[in-house]
């Protein structure tokens, strides 16, 4: 399903290298955002159609109201189904398959639903239970029935595992060597689809030493294997992301640091066959030609300046950033590296409470408010990770997503690695030669609402592929249409737009 979808992807993307590629958009649905069901989510299945799910924010009573909808491919509604879930468990989290869609809520008492959700016809599987007492749940990954949670237990790492058919609930414990379990932590969790299995990376202390590990689990929860990626270097990893190369072969990309496990002042490229480390390469952002190109040209002149004046004292200036990893694309026997770079947002909000006497209290906190990306770079990497070349663009997407994901959708031709994403009502294009040249660059601003009459006055939006060579273009817009004789004559809605490349 997963290579099919693939090769599909490639042909439409090589749409792109012929100027007389059109953009249309095919269909269009959209939702106005009022009382009732809202907050829109989406999860794409292909030519199966998809799925749109959303809370019914006005209900009250003991359970929260949910709804979820199946779309046909031309947007039609085939579908919907109503749930309810326990009022103090909220959605945690969500995770697609090419069949189902997963839905994850839980309460801070650590009671959880686990739905499992077929694409094809709504059917639910419902598992509900209890976590352990003192522990914390993060990620959710799922690998065949097996539902697999990083979590931590009075302060020791492990992965909680739920079958998704029978409800049994299990530990599987993260140990390593020489180690006491309270000196670990898990630093991520990947499917690895085509070996079928789970990779968990683990951060080892010691005082102030610090070694990452990489376990290997099987679908059933089996170790497999436990090696340190790190042994020996004196940089810290403060992001991984492995891609499958071949059989017990897989190259290792994400950010490094001096100092901080949190923040990168880098990227690295590591290479490991049968669960030894081949070779790792460490980049310095600024080792990146056009890294800082999507600046302005006097913070760009600014920045290197600064870094002239630590290399006359033997010392190498440092910018940090966070990095959202794409899987490596081998092309003509070289490695390419794509990266989104972004960094968290705050908001500071301020609540009032008036007491009984009538005195008034004012507290403030700092909470969350999102990822801001702001630019992605690519490069080609030789066998042994030396760099060859690498690009850096613009990337602003108009909204901020509270979890890290890829805006840019890839594919490769023969010799050429094609780009498609989306900022605001634009879309962009991008085809690069396996030389790092840009063979074709195009932007079509056509996000469409429907109608001539209708005018965009603020969009965020984002685009992904869907089948074939269709894509889908979705998120908020705020229109106002004078000409509208009844109802509103500006409207905010949750669109989707079917869009397809001929």
């Amino acid at each position: 399903m997963k290579i099919k979808r693939w090769l599909l992807l490639v042909l439409c993307l090589s749409l792109f290298i012929n100027s007389y590629a059109q953009l249309d958009t095919e269909e269009r649905i959209e939702f106005e955002l009022k009382e009732g069901y809202g907050g829109q989510y989406l999860a794409k299945f292909g030519e199966d159609g998809l799925l749109i799910h959303s809370k019914n924010t006005d209900a009250i009573g003991s359970n929260s109201k949910y709804k979820i909808e199946r779309f046909s491919s031309g947007l039609k509604l085939e579908k919907t189904k109503y749930f309810d879930i326990p009022r103090k468990q909220f959605l945690d989290e969500t995770y697609e398959t090419d069949t189902h869609l997963y839905m994850f809520f839980k309460s801070r008492r650590g009671a959880y639903t686990l739905l499992k959700i077929d694409a094809s016809n709504l059917k639910m599987k419902k598992q509900m239970g209890n976590f352990p007492k003192r522990s914390l749940v993060y990620k959710i990954r799922i690998l065949g029935n097996m539902a697999f949670f990083d979590a931590a237990i009075k302060g020791s790492p492990v992965l909680i595992t739920i079958n998704t058919e029978t409800g049994k609930q299990s530990l599987v414990p993260i140990i390593v060597p020489n180690y006491k379990t309270t000196a670990l932590s898990i630093e991520d969790i990947q499917v690895q689809e085509k070996s079928q299995e789970l990779f968990v990376y683990v951060n080892a202390y010691i005082k102030r030493d610090h070694e990452l590990y990489v376990i290997r689990i099987n679908e059933n929860g089996k170790k497999l294997g436990t090696f340190n990626l790190t042994k020996g270097l004196d940089k810290k990893l403060s992001s991984i992301s492995a891609s499958y190369m071949g059989e017990d072969d897989y190259i290792y990309t994400g950010t490094y640091s001096t100092s901080s496990t949190t923040s990168g002042e880098g990227v690295y490229i590591c290479r490991s066959v049968d669960d030894k480390r081949e070779f790792i390469e460490f980049y310095n952002f600024l080792d990146f030609e056009e890294f800082l190109s999507y600046l302005p040209e006097k913070r760009q002149a600014k920045i290197e300046k600064k870094k002239a004046r630590k290399e006359k004292r033997g010392k190498e200036l440092s910018i940090n950033y966070m990095i959202a990893s794409h899987d490596i694309i081998l092309m003509d026997g070289n490695y390419i590296f794509i990266g989104e770079a972004f960094y968290p947002t705050y908001r500071t909000e301020t609540t009032t409470t008036t007491t009984a006497s009538g005195a008034t209290t004012t507290t403030t906190k700092t909470v969350f408010d999102g990822y801001q990306y702001t630019h992605a770079t690519i490069a080609s990497f030789d066998e042994n990770g030396k760099k060859l070349w690498d690009k850096t663009f613009e990337l602003w997407p108009s909204y901020k997503p509270f979890h890290v994901k890829k805006f840019i959708t890839t594919a490769v031709e023969g010799d050429m690695i094609n780009l498609l994403f989306a900022s605001t009502s634009t879309i962009y294009s991008i085809t690069y030669t396996s030389e790092g040249d840009v063979e074709n660059k195009r932007s079509y601003d056509r996000i469409e609402t429907g109608s001539e009459d209708d005018k965009v006055r603020r969009s965020w939006s984002n685009i992904d592929y869907w089948y074939d060579n269709h894509f889908l273009s979705y998120g908020l817009q705020i229109i106002k249409n004078k000409s509208e004789k009844r109802g509103k004559k500006k409207r905010r809605v949750f669109f989707i737009n079917k869009i397809s490349y001929n």
